[in-house]
């Protein structure tokens, strides 16, 4: 139940930047100290708030599961007993959803802690504080504030908008802003003061960096292309962002080579924060371990893991599975998903967070999850590019990319509309069980896949039977926010 009043800030020991993963909320502070040191533990500490929607909360439950369950693609797995994916699975968004209340107080936890780093790191006098340290912390607390508006305009639509420390403000009674205010009073400058900060183009560090910064902002374009604001313009923006990434050369699909499939580079911890990985919420087994590869572990899967805690977490839909094509890899066992590994079968489960080598450790795994990856990038400025004029010979190297390594053939000489729906086919299919990034597009396009093609979002109905309508565009606010906050009732 987090206002706009003193929130938790971090406040640890650990002051390398390679130790910023270990930095958990401690203390109530409303400013930040006045050294280097103490600049720096600002914003390490607004990494933390990525987590809590990928951590596992109670038994067999993970907050950002409401996100996969409406959307046609994912479903609780059996003995999940998890109450809040259940009923959003039935498409019932309820003011009292804990994992949405979860997704409001942690990341407006995460705003605060990045406006108090954000308004007392330039009054810190510091020397060992140079400019250019300076603006490139705040580079890091910008683009995180940006992401948590990000997503929550996203999960929610007319929120608060509160860029001070709240002890700057008389009450915590803000009035909801609309989505277009969110977008151009904080996630468009955040993100264009973080392009400016001197950040590295690339890191395997996790912390935030230009490439993360610029992938974001072609996201954030492209959705503010599309549902509710549908400013066209923004498309071209897109393309140019998404462009600068593409040509950069800083990032590479995982393919297949050796013993390693691309599908085992992708849930391997040794490869978290390269290739593809553009940016993700960081863990550590043995401080801040990792709850996804236990969540996702198999029900009736006993014979390949030694883990007394696995739970199958969310399983893909039969109608989603049969909406790859044949020869799609991803489709596939050890694909996305598996049913079958070592001889030993199982209910359909995700494969795309099941490390190896964690079935036989001490239940402590190390895997990131990601939130930014590259094949979105690329995917990204197909779409872009194509509602920009049409789509040019990189636009169509973008989308076969994402086609050729999960097996399919090329694509050419497409018409504008089949273009689309094929870029947004790929999203489909690349995307399940990623940080929401399907029901997000859904949202914004306004569009859903049915396997023979797409149809309004708005009255279409889930494999479950549930029928969407306009109610379930947004999570409603938490209601013990609105008891707070009466500003935030319809």
């Amino acid at each position: 139940m987090i206002k706009y009043k003193i929130l938790l800030i971090v406040c640890c020991l650990f002051f390398s930047c390679e130790d910023f993963l270990d930095e958990v909320p401690r203390s109530q502070k409303t400013t930040v100290g006045t050294s280097l040191v103490d600049a720096e533990q600002s914003v390490n500490g607004i990494y933390a708030f990525l987590r809590a929607p990928y951590n596992k909360s109670g038994y067999a439950k993970m907050v950002f599961s409401i996100l996969e369950v409406s959307t046609g693609a994912m479903k609780p797995a059996i003995g999940t007993q998890d109450t809040d994916m259940e009923d959003a699975y039935k498409l019932i968004y309820s003011s009292s959803n804990s994992s949405a209340s979860s997704f409001w107080s942690t990341y407006y936890s995460g705003i605060e802690a990045a406006n108090i780093a954000i308004a007392s790191i330039p009054a810190i006098t510091d020397t060992e504080l140079t400019p250019a340290i300076s603006k490139a912390l705040l580079g890091e607390a910008h683009f995180l504030r940006a992401y948590y508006y990000f997503e929550l305009v996203q999960l929610f639509g007319d929120i608060p908008l509160n860029i001070v420390p709240s002890t700057s403000l008389e009450d915590g009674t803000l009035p909801k802003s609309s989505v277009q205010e969110v977008y151009e009073t904080v996630i468009l400058p955040d993100l264009l003061f973080a392009e400016s900060a001197g950040l590295p183009n690339t890191s395997t560090s996790g912390r935030v960096t230009n490439g993360a910064v610029k992938s974001l902002l072609a996201k954030v374009y492209l959705t503010m292309a599309g549902n509710p604001l549908n400013q066209t313009d923004k498309y071209a923006l897109a393309r140019d962002k998404a462009s600068e990434v593409i040509t950069a050369d800083w990032y590479n699909l995982f393919e297949s080579d050796g013993s390693l499939t691309w599908f085992d580079k992708l849930n391997n911890p040794a490869f978290d924060n390269t290739g593809e990985n553009i940016f993700m919420v960081q863990y550590e087994g043995g401080s801040i371990a990792s709850s996804i590869s236990t969540y996702f572990t198999p029900l009736g899967g006993e014979d390949i893991t030694n883990q007394s805690l696995h739970f199958g977490g969310m399983e893909p839909e039969v109608d989603y599975i049969n909406t790859y094509d044949g020869a799609d890899l991803r489709g596939q066992n050890q694909g996305f998903f598996f049913n079958e590994f070592d001889g030993v079968t199982f209910n359909n489960s995700v494969y795309k967070y099941f490390y190896q080598e964690f079935r036989n450790s001490n239940g402590l795994s190390s895997k990131n999850v990601p939130l930014l990856r590259y094949a979105d990038v690329l995917l990204t400025y197909a779409e872009a590019q194509n509602e920009t004029t049409s789509a040019d010979a990189l636009a169509y190297d973008a989308l076969n990319s994402i086609r050729l390594r999960a097996g399919l053939a090329e694509v050419s000489g497409l018409s504008k509309e089949a273009f689309r729906e094929e870029v947004w086919k790929q999203r489909f299919w690349e995307f399940p069980a990623e940080a929401g990034l399907i029901w997000f597009d859904q949202r914004r396009t306004g569009k859903v896949f049915n396997g023979g093609g797409f149809t309004d979002l708005v009255g279409s109905t889930l494999p479950n039977g549930s029928t969407l309508t306009a109610d379930n565009l947004y999570f409603p606010i938490p209601q013990n926010e609105v008891v707070l906050n009466p500003n935030l009732g319809d």
